[in-house]
């Protein structure tokens, strides 16, 4: 809700607030009292008593409507005595010659003032209901703003504008540190408090110790609330415009309602920050302990082929020729690359997540990323067929060109891992629906039922992947890529058998690639 949506609650009069305008009030039943004498002067010749004594009546009725109750009750008195002298005979005296005529100025004086303080009775209960209504309507509106504020400061804020809109005053909200300093996390600006020259209340932060320690609303200079139903101490302090800060008791109550409401959401955002610190915690032990875990469970297998070759190159007894000595070395090294290549997964990883942008976008054309892939992979891919069906019209894809390479190299390495040498490996793309569509496909044993989502997890694996040496990032690299493009990348099995994986990247330019393009 904007600040200009937030109206003002017009409270009930109270005695207070009539002491200004009194004597306009009076004054104002007296027009009425001249406008009855005015209307019903020139028709007495005409009508009876009766019918001008209903002149009367209703003139005091209208006073009720409109003035206070002693304004109300004067407006009667002089209906009933401009009556006496203006019609009652003798006219243009207030003597009275007939005694019904007393009687009927007494019961004319009676049911004014009755009918009166009928009416002002009348008008108090719609003003109390009127205010109710715009008490509850502003608690509403606030209630729901301080229901999507993300943040204490964003809360305090949120009270404040609508402290400033509904009382006219300016407001500061004043919150103690953990060494018990007070600090201004909301207040009004200078020039937002409807002309005032200084918004900023000036706040005695002594006094305003005391009033969080006592817990109880105190009025001095300005009225300090202290936040209630909230672990974090602190206090509203509000200045009213006029030089007298003390409001009538129900606009105190609506300041006491607003204090609630804000050390309500202020306990509920401190929870919520707590939950959120301790799933953070949680996650980032599970996390290191799964990464631990794997790790020390697929960098077992290398270590132990490496401990093992250099074990048997250390016997003196053991005699190398050529081959076993090249057979020691090809395994020294293989095993050393798969370690070095689980350590990489994982840098990799971290690095794709903690990025907000492709930092290194431009325009690529697919053909070539392909090609950069398979060249990377070729040692690794040379007992395998690789078919490649890329049309030539493709158009070309604004994308960081590395994580790309990354992403379908890390495919292809997936493909040659888990299906047999001599199999096919297919990398196809195509144009649908405005994006490239590119999908890796093998003829391998395909995905597990139940694992087309789960692979894509950090730290998951098939369920028939346990003598694969893996931590299982090499997905989840990739899907962190494409995502970072603005794209997705989802694992299916092909209707003939293996797995497909396919990627869609949009034609247009994503707004962290565009970004990251103009930063350049």
């Amino acid at each position: 809700m904007s600040p200009q949506s937030i109206q003002s609650v017009a409270f009930p009069r109270t005695a207070g607030h009539v002491g200004g305008g009194i004597w306009l009030e009076y004054l104002r039943g007296l027009a009425i009292t001249a406008l009855c004498t005015a209307v019903a002067f020139p028709l007495s010749r005409n009508v009876g008593l009766v019918t001008i004594v209903m002149f009367y009546l209703l003139g005091t009725t209208v006073g009720a409507l409109r003035l206070g109750r002693g304004p109300s009750a004067f407006t009667a008195v002089t209906n009933m005595l401009a009556f006496n002298y203006f019609f009652v005979p003798p006219v243009f005296s207030f003597h009275v010659d007939d005694v019904q005529y007393v009687f009927a100025l007494g019961v004319m004086l009676i049911v004014a003032l009755v009918v009166a303080n009928l009416m002002i009775s009348i008008r108090r209960h719609r003003d109390t209901a009127n205010a109710r209504e715009e008490r509850t309507a502003v608690l509403y509106a606030m209630s729901r703003e301080l229901a999507i504020a993300s943040d204490a400061a964003a809360m305090a804020a949120a009270a404040v504008r609508h402290i400033r809109a509904v009382f006219h005053s300016s407001a500061v909200v004043l919150i103690e540190d953990e060494c018990g300093g007070l600090s201004a996390i909301a207040r009004t600006e200078d020039s937002a408090c409807h002309g005032a020259r200084s918004s900023l209340p000036a706040v005695d932060f002594e006094f305003a110790r005391q009033v969080i320690a006592r817990e109880q609303r105190c009025i001095r200079d300005a009225i300090y609330l202290p936040l209630q139903g909230s672990n974090a101490r602190g206090v509203i302090v509000v200045r009213p415009q006029h030089p007298n800060p003390r409001l009538p008791t129900d606009q105190l109550d609506l300041l006491d309602a607003f204090t609630v409401q804000l050390g309500q959401s202020l306990q509920r955002a401190s929870l919520a920050k707590a939950a959120e610190a301790a799933r953070i915690a949680a996650d980032r032990v599970l996390l290191r302990n799964t990464l631990l875990a794997s790790i020390s469970h697929d960098l077992r297998t290398p270590l132990s082929a490496i401990a093992g070759a250099g074990s048997l190159i250390a016997q003196p007894e053991y005699a190398l020729n050529l081959d076993r000595r090249t057979t020691l070395g090809v395994l020294i090294e293989r095993k050393a690359r798969d370690m070095s290549q689980l350590l990489t997964n994982v840098l990799e990883l971290m690095q794709i997540e903690s990025a907000e942008g492709a930092p290194h976008a431009d325009w690529h054309s697919v053909d070539d990323l392909v090609a950069l892939a398979l060249q990377g992979r070729e040692a690794r891919l040379s007992k395998w067929r690789i078919v490649v069906q890329i049309p030539a019209e493709l158009p070309l894809v604004f994308v960081d060109a590395t994580l790309i390479v990354q992403m379908l190299s890390n495919l292809l390495e997936n493909a040659a891992k888990y299906t047999p040498s001599g199999t096919t490996i297919t990398i196809s793309a195509a144009v649908r629906d405005e994006k490239i569509w590119l999908v890796v496909a093998d003829d391998g044993p395909g995905i597990p039922p139940g694992d087309a989502e789960s692979v894509f997890r950090r730290f998951e694996r098939g369920r028939s992947d346990h003598n694969i040496v893996g931590v299982g990032l090499g997905l989840a690299i990739c899907r962190a890529a494409v995502r970072l493009h603005g794209g997705e990348i989802s694992a299916t099995n092909n209707p003939g058998g293996g797995a497909r994986f396919e990627i869609t990247l949009p034609l247009t330019i994503h707004s962290h690639a565009t970004a990251a393009a103009v930063s350049q």
